[in-house]
């Protein structure tokens, strides 16, 4: 699919860093494909991120009850 429209956003130099930092840490070779990818697939992101809480905490529950 070509990617042909614009979304303009504005960040704070310091936003921007980091930003650029995280796409390279995650390995995206392009800012765009790593903001697209946060903007389209954020609720797997906190889907992922609320089952990991869960199994924490269970894991406490499980120590508090043993």
């Amino acid at each position: 699919m070509t990617s042909n429209n614009i979304v303009k956003v504005l960040v704070t130099k310091s936003q921007k860093e980091r930003i650029l930092q995280n796409a390279n840490i995650k390995g995206y070779k392009t800012v765009s494909g790593y903001i697209r990818d946060l903007a389209l697939n954020k609720n797997q992101f906190f889907e992922d991120k609320l089952k990991e809480i869960i199994r924490k905490i269970e894991t406490v529950e499980r120590k508090l009850q043993g």
